[in-house]
Parts: structure tokens; C-alpha cells; sequence
């Protein structure tokens, strides 16, 4: 592993998006978040390896500064958009770089469709979330300007509903509030951006497997390294709207 290494990686020219996703692991008690790193060219339907970075503690945007930190500076300058989940501090790291900023458009569906709450109350609000869900299906995914105003409103009536679930309410404005993040990939056509961290999601079940008889923090970085030296790439193509997401 330590010779594999040693050999300089090969990756294509850019302009490239950064695709990034943290995965928790535990030693000793102890809370460490692995940092994957992926390079999409604008031309390609692949996503090249970077190193991982291991650090101690949770996720947050002091690690993910250090992280992304420690890309190479020539392949950094190439860079102009960051696809990230939306953890706490994603968009300040995208208006330190000038990078434009791509949100998730999975894991913001998995978080609305959620279930809590009393099997009465879920029964009452199912009515107002469905409708939630649909508009904000639409507000991701439209190209036209009226239609992209006209669901904002409803989805504003929505939101007052007196049913609306709390959380649904919580999740919708925020998204409501960072709309242009989730809607980067249209905005920026040019730059054939992936509207998922889905890719590094599936490289995560993987590396976990590689890192799985690990058992220190040391060990865990030298096999993930390794592993993605290996693999090397991912398949992450450009957005194909989000219809196809979990309902």
C-alpha cells in the first residue's frame, strides 16, 4: 500500500467541480469524519479520486476548511464549483474559493420525506406534504421563470397551512431560502454539473468495506488511500433533473 502511494496520481485538465461528502467513523469512542474529495471534469462523466482526509471530531466547516485545504493548489485554481450535501458552512467555503455552489437535491428529498410524529397527525398532513413534495420537485427541476415563481408562492400558502408538518416547514423554507444553491446545475450549464453527492455516497459503502478491519485511525486512512488510488474514478454524470429521486 505505501508503494502504491508513492506513484503520482493522473488526473485529466480541468475546469473541474468538486464533489465532497464526510463519513463517520469511531476509534476508541471517539468520533473521526473521513473526507472524500472528487474531481469532475466539466467534459467528463467520471469523478477522479483525491486523497481522503481523516480528522478527529464531527463534521463541520473548521475540518472541511482544512480538507479542502490540502488539495493541490494547481488543481484548486481549476476548480469552479463545489456539490456538497449542505452541512453547516458549505456555501462560505464556496464564496472563500468563488466557487459556485450545487446542493443535493437527494439528500434534501430524503430529509422531507421523513416520517414523524403521531399516526393521527401524519394521516391529517399527508395532503400538505404530498403537495410540498410535488412543488418542491418542480421548483428544482423547472427552466421556466413563471412556473419557477408561481410554485414559490404556492409553496409559501403550503407552508402557512395550519397541517403542515413542523418539520416539512423547517426543511421547505430553508430550501426556500437557498433555492439558487439547488438550482446551480441549471444556472451554470456550461459546467455539466451532477445535482447529488450520490457518487461519493456509493464510494462510502465501499471505502467502509475496504476500511472495515481497521481498528485505528491510521490503519483506516492508509487502506481508504490506497483503496481510491485503485478504483481511481467513479462513474458521476450531469444532472438528470431530480424525477427521478425517491418519492
Amino acid at each position: 500500500m505505501r508503494r502504491l502511494l508513492g506513484k503520482p496520481r493522473k488526473i485529466p485538465r480541468g475546469p473541474y467541480a468538486l464533489v465532497g461528502d464526510g463519513f463517520y467513523f469511531k476509534f476508541k469512542r471517539m468520533d473521526w469524519v473521513m473526507y472524500v474529495l472528487a474531481l469532475k471534469p466539466v467534459r467528463s462523466r467520471r469523478a477522479f479520486f483525491l486523497d481522503p482526509v481523516l480528522l478527529e471530531g464531527k463534521e463541520g466547516y473548521a475540518r472541511w476548511r482544512i480538507a479542502i485545504g490540502r488539495v493541490p493548489q494547481n488543481i484548486k485554481k481549476q476548480v469552479r464549483a463545489f456539490v456538497s450535501d449542505g452541512f453547516r458552512g458549505s456555501k462560505l467555503i464556496a464564496r472563500e474559493h468563488s466557487w459556485i455552489h450545487q446542493r443535493c437535491h437527494f439528500h434534501l428529498l430524503m430529509a422531507l420525506i421523513r416520517r414523524r410524529g403521531r399516526r393521527s397527525y401524519r394521516l391529517k398532513s399527508s395532503g400538505i406534504r404530498s403537495r410540498l413534495l410535488r412543488v418542491v420537485r418542480i421548483l428544482l427541476a423547472t427552466r421556466d421563470g413563471a412556473v419557477l415563481s408561481r410554485q414559490k408562492r404556492l409553496a409559501r400558502r403550503l407552508l402557512a397551512h395550519p397541517l403542515c408538518p413542523p418539520w416539512i416547514r423547517m426543511q421547505t423554507v430553508e430550501f426556500l431560502r437557498t433555492l439558487d444553491d439547488f438550482r446551480s446545475y441549471l444556472n451554470h450549464p456550461e459546467l455539466h454539473l451532477p445535482a447529488t453527492t450520490n457518487a461519493l455516497e456509493s464510494a462510502g459503502r465501499l471505502i467502509r468495506k475496504a476500511t472495515s478491519t481497521a481498528r485505528t485511525p491510521e490503519s483506516a486512512l492508509l487502506r481508504a488511500t490506497a483503496f481510491l488510488r485503485l478504483k481511481r474514478t467513479i462513474a458521476c454524470n450531469g444532472a438528470n433533473v431530480s424525477t427521478e429521486l425517491p418519492e
